[in-house]
């Protein structure tokens, strides 16, 4: 924030949207208590004779459902690498937080919050619901302020909270002891950091962290809630102040701006009022997700492209890419265009609603859902390994006896393929083949580098073998050429997977121009395309899409025949000035750098954005030409004062 001395930032709103507008890598410490989930799972609030019922921490929200898998990815990406991250949760919903960190943290693990005057049962027929689980995950380098052994048991006892402490207007059902609070920001940050609840209820964690002179952002969709948050937050802080003369005082109540650290100060603020964005992250306006992975892609960036936005009609991209931007667009109609003829035929299958493209789209879904139950089928591969790992078996009858599994298994290994794919099955049968058995060597010579790998990396490796053998094989029909004559929709299915499944997203060809980027990985194991094609098929994408017109050409064929005029916005993020700038396997030279920089400052009657990576060539191309150039990386978005500063990374050009 511009403002060095903030402290707090309290935010009527939903987080989901928030959430996408704070930088990368800007939170120290992420301290949250989600929806657990549980309305189907309890019988709610227990009934007292003549009395009123005893509240058993079951919301309105416990009965919705709440995803852990659409939170983890902004957590890891807004969390610094020495954050910590403790989510309160309960028993059905520990595992997926689980299956969706674990993977991305050094360590995860559990606290226990035991609460010392649980609500009774009146019969005696269970267990209280005396504890709450706390999810935890860090790396290396994290912070960690234990003094003793003693405070390092992973053991919280304390009273639910009670009266005077908890609030009965309005009454939060779930709302927390500040005093478990204060002990894990103490222990997990320190004073100075970041503290971020994007499901802030009444403000439990706003209040701890200010006790400990720790800078608070909270996030609460309830706007009663909110209310009563805030006015807690506010005490607290004029409290603290009036302990501590060598607090800064905030300006009025210091709320959020209209983005998060990048382009505005807090000076247009008027007390607690939230300023409303015309426009957040990922838009209110469409609420639509990029259509495709790609590399470059400026979904991140949307922090910084949607404030700076100026007024127009329609809107033009030329490099739509994986169509982030072009799905967050609101316009009268879009012109989108593409040199990649594999990405335009995608782009005209979606919008076609192209049935055969979707039937060979859904059965590699369904051949990828296929490997995983295959596995479940055959647990004797990972006896096969143990055995291994045990040295009953030396590395030559290793490779024998995956062989040999392949072998007696042929029909069923065949069988993930489903009834589409009977091409080539000789490619898939031998990358099974191979791919067992190198995966089984590489985890025993890593296991005697470093340690024995738990029960579950050995299934994850090994699965990990199964689904990489499935990748090549649909690699391999992808770079078979005739199939793309032959088979154009089967080729845009082939083409849509590998985008979602190769490493990294990357899209690199060999001397033969064959695509050569290998399997993603364990952490791609678990992804399926049924979100991805649902999305597709839903009527705010079609909408969208139904108001666009796509074009597949070189980008300054395109702008000179759908001509925008003074009324409309192009918006351009054209490949990198570097070495590999091959793009969608045509090279974007110097020259066409030349050609896009003269069309757009001799030429284009539209408003237009530019973001591009900082270079000496381009920013010779562009400077002193009476043009806004601001610069970014991570965290900052600010003037460039016409001047090439080596550190920058990236540059905003706009001609207005």
């Amino acid at each position: 924030m511009k403002d060095p001395n903030w402290i707090k930032c309290v935010i009527n709103g939903d987080s989901k949207d928030y959430i996408k507008r704070i930088p990368d890598n800007s939170i120290d410490f992420i301290l949250t208590d989600p929806p657990y989930n549980i309305g189907k799972h309890s019988t709610g609030n227990i009934p007292l004779p003549g009395r009123t019922p005893m509240n058993n921490d079951v919301a309105t929200w416990d009965w919705v459902d709440f995803n852990p898998e659409e939170w983890a990815d902004e957590f890891i990406r807004i969390l610094k690498p020495t954050g910590n991250l403790f989510i309160f949760t309960s028993y059905n919903q520990l595992g997926r937080w689980y299956k969706c960190l674990d993977h991305k943290f050094d360590t995860s693990n559990f606290m226990i919050w035991h609460k010392t005057n649980p609500a009774p049962k009146i019969f005696k027929a269970g267990f209280l619901n005396s504890c709450e689980m706390i999810f935890t995950c860090w790396n290396k380098k994290h912070t960690w302020n234990f003094i003793s052994q003693a405070e390092m048991h992973n053991f919280i006892e304390s009273p639910i909270c009670m009266r005077p402490e908890r609030l009965s207007n309005p009454k939060h059902p779930a709302q927390k002891p500040v005093s478990i609070l204060k002990k894990m920001i103490t222990i997990a940050s320190n004073e100075g950091d970041i503290i971020f609840d994007p499901f802030m209820g009444v403000g439990s964690v706003g209040v701890a962290a200010l006790e400990l002179k720790r800078k608070y952002i909270g996030i609460e969709i309830n706007k009663e809630y909110c209310d009563a948050a805030r006015r807690r937050i506010n005490d607290k802080l004029e409290e603290v102040m009036s302990r501590n003369t060598s607090m800064v005082s905030e300006p009025g109540a210091v709320a959020i701006q209209t983005s998060l650290w990048d382009l505005d100060d807090l000076e247009n603020l008027e007390g607690d009022k939230v300023p409303q964005p015309k426009i957040i992250g990922i838009t209110q306006e469409t609420g639509l997700e990029p259509i495709i992975k790609w590399a470059g892609g400026k979904e991140k960036e949307l922090k910084y492209i949607m404030p700076n936005l100026p007024r127009f009609k329609n809107y033009y991209e030329p490099f739509v890419g994986g169509g982030s931007v072009f799905a967050a667009m609101p316009a009268k109609k879009l012109f989108i265009n593409d040199f990649s003829e594999e990405l335009i035929h995608l782009y005209k299958n979606i919008a076609e609603v192209d049935e055969e493209f979707y039937k060979y789209a859904y059965s590699i879904n369904e051949a990828w859902k296929n490997a995983e139950a295959f596995f479940k089928e055959h647990s004797e591969l990972i006896d096969l390994y143990l055995s291994y790992r045990k040295e009953e078996i030396n590395n030559l009858e290793l490779k024998k006896s995956v062989l040999a599994f392949c072998n007696q298994n042929n029909n069923r290994i065949l069988d993930i393929l489903g009834n589409v794919f009977t091409m080539s099955c000789s490619v898939f049968l031998h990358e099974m083949n191979v791919n067992l058995y190198r995966k089984m060597s590489r985890m025993n010579v890593l296991e005697h580098e470093k340690h024995i790998l738990p029960d579950k990396d050995v299934y994850d490796n090994i699965l990990t073998a199964i689904k990489s053998a499935l990748y090549m094989y649909f690699r391999n029909l992808y770079n078979d050429y005739q199939l793309k004559s032959s088979n154009p929709k089967l080729y845009d299915a082939l083409f849509l997977f590998i985008r979602n499944y190769c490493y990294s997203g990357m899209f690199r060809y060999n001397d033969k121009g064959e695509f050569n980027v290998p399997y993603g990985g364990i952490a791609y194991n678990s992804k399926t395309m049924d979100k991805k094609l649902a999305y597709y098929r839903s009527q705010p994408l079609l909408k969208h899409f139904a108001k666009t017109e796509i074009g597949n050409k070189d980008f300054e064929d395109f702008l000179r025949e759908t001509n925008p005029t003074k009324e409309d916005f192009i918006f351009l993020d054209p490949p990198y000035d570097s070495e590999f700038s091959t793009y969608a396997k045509h090279a974007f030279t110097k020259e066409d750098q030349k050609r896009l920089a003269n069309y757009l400052i001799n030429e284009c009657k539209a408003k237009w954005m530019m973001i591009i990576k900082n270079t000496d060539f381009i920013y010779s191309l562009y400077s002193d030409q009476g043009l806004n150039i601001r610069a970014f990386d991570k965290e900052y978005l600010v003037s460039f004062m016409n001047r090439n500063e080596k550190g920058v990374k990236h540059l905003m050009i706009t001609n207005y």
